[in-house]
């Protein structure tokens, strides 16, 4: 099951580029590239890792790490 869906997310993303690219590239729209070039990646690479069952933490997570020292100080401040 893990390389269907592996093949559908490479493909839908082979799909994407041959249609956008080339339309960004005869616009000249370098930086829409860019930004689509690494959204994509990022998309692609996420979704391969799911498919391969990895976990991955979600981002609130990481706010909560990183403000959890903040909220920590908040506390014993207001106590």
């Amino acid at each position: 099951m893990a390389i269907v869906s592996i093949l559908a997310v490479l493909t839908f993303s082979a799909i994407l580029c041959i249609i956008e690219i080339p339309k960004m590239l005869k616009g000249r729209l370098y930086r829409e590239l860019w930004t689509f070039s690494v959204l994509l990646g990022l998309g692609t690479v996420l979704a391969l890792l799911r498919s391969l069952d990895v976990e991955i933490p979600t981002p609130a997570d990481f706010m909560a790490w990183v403000y959890s020292p903040v909220a920590d100080v908040m506390k014993k401040l207001l106590k």
